[in-house]
């Protein structure tokens, strides 16, 4: 019962959530027709402006403060609007009710169930950190091609931009991490490590964001003790080519030349101790994800509570490898990786799908100041009617 007022509640202040219904149907040969945001979209619809936010999205219950703290900045900003949530991973959203009860349903589903509100503008507002794939298929995709040119030509849409969208933007973020950690920043035994998301093609060039990020708040901290990688971004994983199944094709970690992968963290981490004179076993590591929130990536591949909850003994760890978290590869190499500051309570690391409450990881969307730089990519179009395009001009000549 205390799930279902959750679900009432939420779907009111038309937050992405549902009362009754189960994303599957009762009969898993049979797919079903029917679109169930349009019944979230018929129950709240109160104004003729709708937003739709659109995440990545979790299946970790950390993350529902942080979708629930992001809305209500855009309620608080855009009151005579109604807000709805959307995931732009199927993965996420096939398997996120299991996990935290609350159905999410498909990007295209909820572009459909809006267009056939009657909505007569509609604001979509990406909550990615950098513009890559994901966000380039939202926008230029989903909303470009499908929602404004072929489903509903007649409907203003403004689009919202990703957090780094600009320099300003990477510099405003630097700031207010640098804030966040400068006590810790101010010693040299200390280090932090930021870990983001990345895209495995080099060909985008959001990629190149991290290195802006990385440089930005290096500029900030006296000594450069500061660094950012990725979990999926070839020149920026922990170790290069980690990814490699076969050992065979993995590079050794033995005679490693850092100078030709300067940008991997083991390149960083151990060019940082040689610079400053320090053995691994003097430095102290602090570990944050670099992402809107702390799933998947935060849990398993950046701090590996999964062994943690085991009571992990890091002699057998490989350094080359991404089977094994940058906690876990840091451990092995000496590191003294911080366990009490800003991460998951040791005593539940083996909870399924993390914990709703006291999980001290901190992404950047627990930061106030930053979700306001999402909510400022926004506002700052709002009021300004050429902003506002729709997919008339792009029609065939009768």
């Amino acid at each position: 019962m205390k799930q279902f007022k959750y679900y009432l509640m939420a779907a009111f202040v038309a937050a992405v959530t549902c009362t009754g219904f189960n994303s599957c149907s009762d009969n898993d040969d049979e797919e079903s027709t029917v679109n169930p945001a349009v019944d979230v979209v018929s129950k709240t619809k109160q104004h003729d402006t709708a937003i739709l936010l659109c995440t990545f999205g979790s299946t970790y219950n950390e993350s529902l403060t942080v979708y629930d703290d992001i809305i209500e900045d855009f309620k608080s900003k855009f009151p005579n609007t109604d807000i709805y949530m959307s995931f732009t991973s199927r993965t996420c959203i096939g398997r996120v009710e299991a996990s935290t009860g609350i159905a999410r349903y498909e990007l295209d589903q909820w572009l459909k169930a809006i267009g056939d509100a009657g909505y007569k503008r509609v604001a979509v507002q990406s909550l990615h950190v950098i513009p890559g794939e994901e966000y380039l298929s939202l926008m230029n995709t989903d909303v470009k091609k499908y929602f404004m040119i072929q489903w509903y030509p007649h409907i203003d849409v403004l689009k919202g931009a990703n957090l780094l969208s600009s320099a300003e933007d990477t510099k405003d973020v630097a700031e207010i991490l640098y804030k966040h950690y400068e006590s810790k920043l101010a010693g040299k035994n200390n280090i932090v490590l930021l870990m983001g998301h990345g895209n495995p093609d080099e060909n985008y060039n959001a990629n190149t964001k991290y290195s802006d990020m990385e440089k930005a708040l290096q500029e900030l901290a006296a000594n450069n003790n500061i660094f950012v990688g990725t979990v999926d971004y070839g020149d920026m994983l922990f170790f290069p080519k980690e990814i490699e199944k076969e050992p065979a094709n993995r590079i050794p970690v033995e005679g490693f030349d850092k100078t030709q992968y300067p940008n991997c963290m083991y390149s960083k981490v151990m060019s940082y101790c040689e610079k400053n004179g320090l053995n691994p076993s003097e430095v102290n590591v602090y570990l944050a994800p670099f992402m809107s929130i702390a799933g998947d990536h935060a849990h398993n591949d950046l701090w590996g509570l999964e062994a943690m909850a085991e009571d992990d003994d890091v002699s057998s760890v490989e350094i080359n490898t991404n089977e094994y978290s940058w906690r876990e590869r840091l451990e092995k190499l000496g590191f003294k990786v911080d366990r009490t500051f800003e991460s998951h309570p040791t005593d539940q690391a083996g909870a399924d799908h993390g914990i709703k409450d006291g999980c001290n990881m901190k992404p950047l969307g627990s930061y106030p100041e930053i979700r306001q730089i999402w909510v400022n990519h926004l506002y700052e179009n709002w009021n300004d009617d050429s902003a506002w395009e729709n997919g008339e001009d792009y029609q065939p000549e009768a």
